[in-house]
């Protein structure tokens, strides 16, 4: 799966978005865990801080806009629940300051929950550069007036045109952003018919766009499309660690409720096999054999490793055998 995520997506995280951080890591992990492709082009980092100052001040001007003093008639004194809301109104007002003044103090030093993950999604991402010639091929698409992008700006057209270049033929690209100049006019869920048109034509594949980054996850973050689990990942490292050919037998029952592995997750699983005993000695016990054939064994030509190839030969003949 291949996925381009645009700089609006990750600025909204500075404003007001019913996306969760946990989603932009965990699409980041799966590109990490090879479960994904996901494109990142330093266009779209340079977008993210040249306008993350923009984006968060917009952000609190409409944060100091909320009013939270209840305006009460003078004729509800009388009631007892006068005196309680006046309090619960002081105290949110004070809740609020506090908030605020803890949050300039992380704006500053660029210390915020999103500012962190993003920051480090860029320092662990192979960033695509902007080359010469991919300026070039945006400038003329944009002077002549080709999507996506708006006259004057070539943004969009920049990252358009590294996507042409580094996704592979006949793979589907999937493009998470809120930029209108990316969709059709007619309907705002699907993408601009010129862009369709050209990614078959050049790239012989489909392209589906998302305005959200939770639209997205929604389709595809479903533990097959997509794979990256926390719990999953730790069953694995314990895997590498078990004691005992019963605390193997009891893993490897719990990870085979997953349906789908990548390929760095199969390779993880053939290191426990390599590096621990409990689990190598147990190979051809059934639930073990069958786990590895499914697991591992459709991704054996990915699978270099002579230790690898040699347990994998081991599965398919206690398979070839029963």
């Amino acid at each position: 799966m291949h996925v381009f995520i645009d700089t609006n997506i990750l600025l909204n995280f500075f404003h007001y978005t019913s996306d969760e951080l946990d989603a932009l890591n965990n699409v980041f992990a799966s590109h990490d865990q090879g479960a994904a492709s996901v494109y990142l082009t330093d266009q779209v980092c340079d977008e993210f801080r040249r306008n993350r100052e923009a984006k968060i001040k917009d952000a609190l001007k409409r944060f100091r806009e909320v009013k939270v003093t209840a305006q009460l008639p003078s004729f509800m004194r009388e009631y007892e629940e006068y005196s309680e809301i006046r309090k619960l109104s002081n105290t949110l007002r004070k809740k609020l300051i506090s908030i605020l003044a803890k949050a300039n103090e992380d704006i500053k030093s660029k210390a915020l929950q999103a500012d962190n993950l993003i920051n480090d999604i860029f320092e662990r991402s192979e960033i695509i550069k902007t080359t010469d010639d991919i300026y070039l091929q945006s400038k003329k698409r944009m002077e002549i007036g080709n999507p996506p992008g708006k006259q004057g700006s070539l943004g969009d057209a920049i990252n358009w045109i590294t996507l042409l270049s580094a996704v592979p033929t006949n793979e589907m690209l999937h493009i998470i952003s809120e930029d209108g100049d990316f969709y059709s006019l007619l309907d705002d869920n699907l993408i601009n018919p010129f862009l369709e048109e050209e990614w078959k034509t050049q790239k012989n594949s489909n392209i589906c766009v998302y305005r959200t980054l939770s639209q997205f996850m929604k389709e595809h973050f479903d533990g097959v499309t997509l794979s990256f689990d926390q719990e999953k990942r730790s069953l694995i490292d314990n895997l590498a660690e078990s004691g005992s050919f019963a605390q193997t037998h009891d893993i490897i029952a719990k990870l085979n409720d997953y349906g789908y592995f990548s390929l760095e997750e199969a390779r993880l699983i053939l290191d426990a096999a390599v590096s621990n005993g409990q689990m190598g000695m147990i190979i051809t016990d059934c639930d073990v054999s069958d786990f590895l054939t499914k697991v591992a064994l459709p991704q054996r030509e990915n699978l270099p490793s002579p230790d690898h190839q040699s347990i994998l030969e081991e599965v398919v003949t206690d398979q070839a055998e029963r």
